[in-house]
């Protein structure tokens, strides 16, 4: 027996996107309550996926580390989660760096990749960049990463001084906006406006 689909509170900001194979992704805003999602996701990446969005393949998140990608605060630390089915899908982040570029990483599910929500995950945090006024994004791909590279098509990216990681930097206004990206900033300045949002009870 798999695991209970995930429900979402009524008034929790949201949006929907039908991806390329005519599912639908759930995108919301990351909130604390999160946390248990994650460790959810991490235990559904395969080994190969573990490794090529962390740099090695762990075995499980420590709670530092949970906090740390479900505490977020939305301008400097923007992130998204992403559903099919009520099931945990995906997630995309950008962390603003002391050199003004922000650092992206995504994360897609095995079982979700080749639908196109990397590029839906990367075309929410384009939105909520364009509107905060971020200029450059920035980039660490573990060489191999066939499928951030072809998101990244015309990014010039090298390797950096270890050789284990190619870097990246790109103008946001150098990359395609998605078509809902007002409902996208709407729906993550309703979250904000929020402060740290809680399920209702």
């Amino acid at each position: 027996m798999g695991p209970m689909p995930v429900e979402i509170a009524d008034d929790r900001p949201r949006v929907e996107i039908e991806l390329e194979d005519g599912s639908v992704a759930t995108l919301s805003p990351v909130v604390p309550d999160d946390l248990a999602l994650f460790e959810e996701g991490l235990d559904k990446l395969s080994v190969e996926s573990r490794f090529t969005r962390f740099g090695q393949g762990i075995a499980h998140l420590t709670r530092a580390e949970l906090d740390y990608l479900t505490d977020v605060d939305q301008r400097s630390h923007v992130a998204w989660g992403a559903l099919v089915d009520g099931e945990i899908a995906g997630a995309g982040r950008y962390v603003a760096r002391e050199d003004g570029c922000s650092e992206v990483a995504l994360t897609v599910i095995d079982e979700y990749q080749h639908r196109g929500l990397g590029s839906v995950l990367l075309g929410a945090l384009v939105a909520v960049a364009v509107a905060d006024g971020v200029e450059e994004l920035c980039f660490e791909v573990v060489p191999g990463n066939v499928a951030v590279e072809h998101l990244l098509d015309g990014v010039d990216l090298r390797p950096d001084d270890s050789g284990s990681l190619i870097e990246g930097r790109v103008r946001v206004s150098d990359l395609p906006e998605s078509p809902r990206a007002d409902e996208l900033v709407a729906v993550m300045n309703a979250c904000r406006g929020q402060g740290a949002w809680r399920p209702s009870a």
